[in-house]
């Protein structure tokens, strides 16, 4: 019996799968994210699902000790893949139990130790055995044991081995959940792998989104990764070209001629390119623009030679001929057409200028009353805001000048909310939206995500000041306080949509209906402009130690940032170093902090009887803007970030009504 006992391995002994070929499969990976053909994919599947049922079959007859097909199986594994480990060390196993070395019965073999023979060398000894060394017969009282952490990462290894990557990442996050120490290098290893295979089945299945957040998950296991997180950004961007493909002809193109130059074999970016440069092409022409439309037309042929192209071409440079090219048009080449289609930001345009105008299709979008985009035949689309009449801007001496405020304010006559940017160094506003608050204007400086105010629009909308394209992200009332990712292509925000009533941060797509996700309870999310952190004010999962918290846009890796309850509407430096916040629970009244988010360390900024808070971070980091109604009247202040005096910075156009619901923004 003790013989028995000490010849039988723990019946999950062989299937640790080593790291090391960790990163040559995240680069395999990667090429699938980046289109792999389907045949081989589906080939390659295949082989692994053979692979992992001769696996599992291998397992369960040492479970019976029928170790002689055991050994059949594993001889089966190397067949379909040669280099198979867990297949290699199965058999040396064998070897050994066949030898009559012990093995330690019931002892949890994690890391084997002996040299690993090669492939085909384990083979040939595997035969010898076969056909000269019978192997122990089957001990029918021995009762494999396994604890619920041994069979899920047992399961984990079989599901990766047969590459069944959902059961694989499910199973790994049950060891992790019971037991985050335990083998912690694997199963982050596994893990990633895992995220990015089930990234590259979604891509291929056509979610693309879907995609792009299991690569994000992977990514924060690993940041390091930086194949992956150029094949995530190409990705992303192609997705922004499906949001404009169709919409806006001029945004299009400029993200495909990006894609273009940087991969031109990229997906279809060449074959979208041509056709968004045909497309728009033809519709310069119904409007009279001939030497435009010739511009494009060249562009298309630059990438490609199809049917009647040529003629096209032809046609729009006959109708150009000698005819002046107006100031800003594009004409004669292609080079000078990529070139004079790079867009200064779109808040820029709005707020310098009475109109921002851009030439889109055969269509004239403009600014309803009611901040609807209506379409009316025009050759020549024109973005005219209507604002109300406001008064002039005063700010004061010595304070910082720069960069424009984005903000809400309600108007004392029909109490609608607009958002306006108003320049730092005086002026007048300039009305952007009607009907919306707490602006978010994204990165690249091209759209605002926004809070609408409208009855029958109510939700998280965006609104692209240079084109007048406004999309409804979501569609619930309670939805609000948006915050862009650093790419721009996701929003957080909070909401308490659900029944209870209780608010919870949720993550969606920047599109018409995009999916979400539920990250947990909590509410006034805040996203880091340079990583993937978010910062939010929440409670742990007892509901204790409230305070500010931060999180990864998959809702892990929580850790808190404060400890007072009060703490809120936290706003990010543009370096991602501190969080600038608002709380009236530790001095009695609404007053501005800021952490260090490295250290902990708070410093109190405001010390005033009024209300300070809702603030925003100068472009350069060195001031923080807040709302104060010192004076008995709300304005925005401005401070340095390492604290001294206040100044007053800028007048608000109208009222704020709730002032703790209202969001700003300080942008260049």
């Amino acid at each position: 019996m003790n013989n028995h006992s000490n010849s039988r391995l723990p019946d999950w002994a062989f299937w640790l799968i080593g790291a090391a070929t960790v990163l040559a499969a995240a680069i395999l990976i990667l090429s699938a994210v980046l289109g792999v053909r389907a045949g081989q994919r589906q080939l390659e599947i295949q082989t692994r699902q053979q692979v992992g049922i001769h696996l599992q079959r291998a397992v369960d007859f040492r479970t019976e000790n029928d170790l002689s097909a055991a050994l059949a199986e594993y001889q089966k594994v190397l067949a379909l893949d040669p280099s198979n480990t867990a297949a290699v060390e199965g058999i040396e196993s064998l070897l050994k139990i066949a030898q009559g070395t012990p093995q330690g019965a019931g002892a949890a073999v994690v890391n084997p130790t002996p040299p690993a023979a090669s492939p085909s060398q384990a083979a040939t000894n595997a035969g010898a055995v076969a056909s000269n060394s019978p192997l122990p017969s089957p001990d029918p009282t021995a009762t494999p044991t396994m604890s619920a952490l041994d069979e899920a990462w047992s399961a984990a290894q079989i599901a990766y081995t047969s590459g069944e990557w959902q059961q694989t990442a499910d199973q790994l996050v049950q060891v992790q959940h019971m037991d985050p120490a335990f083998e912690a290098d694997k199963v982050t290893d596994m893990l990633f792998t895992a995220y990015v295979n089930l990234g590259a089945e979604k891509d291929q299945a056509g979610n693309l989104e879907e995609a792009l957040a299991l690569v994000d998950k992977a990514l924060e296991l690993r940041p390091e990764a930086t194949e992956l997180r150029t094949a995530r950004s190409m990705a992303a961007d192609y997705l922004d070209v499906l949001t404009y493909f169709g919409a806006d002809w001029g945004r299009a193109i400029e993200l495909l001629e990006d894609l273009y130059q940087r991969d031109p074999d990229y997906r279809d970016v060449a074959e979208r390119l041509q056709e968004a440069h045909v497309t728009y092409g033809q519709a310069l022409m119904e409007e009279g623009q001939w030497c435009e439309a010739e511009a494009h037309f060249i562009d298309a042929l630059d990438i490609d030679v199809t049917p009647g192209l040529i003629e096209d071409r032809d046609r729009a440079r006959r109708l150009c001929g000698d005819r002046p090219v107006a100031s800003g048009s594009i004409s004669g080449h292609a080079t000078a057409t990529r070139a004079s289609m790079t867009r200064t930001p779109a808040i820029a345009s709005a707020a310098r200028t009475p109109a921002a105008t851009s030439t889109i299709a055969s269509t004239q979008v403009s600014t309803s009353v009611g901040g609807q985009a209506t379409a009316t035949p025009s050759s020549q689309a024109t973005v005219t805001p209507t604002p109300e009449p406001t008064p002039t801007v005063a700010i004061a001496v010595g304070a910082p000048v720069g960069g424009r405020i984005l903000l809400a304010a309600i108007s004392p006559d029909d109490k609608r909310s607009r958002i306006f940017a108003v320049e730092t160094g005086g002026g007048s506003p300039q009305m952007l939206i009607e009907d919306g608050a707490r602006p978010a204007l994204r990165s690249d400086g091209v759209r605002i995500a926004y809070y609408n105010t409208r009855t029958d629009m109510a939700g998280i909308s965006s609104f692209d000041p240079g084109t007048g394209l406004n999309l409804r992200f979501t569609k619930f009332a309670e939805d609000r306080r948006p915050s862009w990712s650093p790419d721009g292509n996701r929003i957080v925000f909070d909401s308490n949509r659900e029944g209870d009533r209780r608010w919870r941060i949720y993550v969606s797509w920047a599109e018409i209906d995009g999916e979400t996700a539920t990250l947990g309870f909590g509410d006034s999310p805040a996203w880091n402009p340079t990583s993937d952190r978010i910062v939010f004010r929440g409670c742990d999962e007892s509901g204790n130690r409230c305070g500010l918290w931060t999180m990864s846009s998959a809702g892990s890796s929580r850790a808190p940032l404060t400890s007072v309850p009060e703490d809120t509407l936290p706003a990010w430096s543009p370096d991602g170093r501190y969080v600038v916040f608002t709380s009236h629970g530790r001095h009695g009244n609404y007053e501005l902090y800021r952490v260090d988010v490295s250290t902990g360390d708070v410093l109190r900024l405001t010390n005033d009887p009024a209300n300070d808070g809702v603030s925003a971070v100068s472009p350069d980091g060195t001031w923080v803007a807040f709302l104060s109604d010192r004076g008995g009247a709300w304005q925005v202040w401005a401070i340095p970030i390492g604290g001294g005096q206040a100044v007053k910075l800028v007048d608000i156009p109208g009222d704020v009504g709730n002032w703790l619901e209202q969001g700003i923004q300080w942008v260049n």
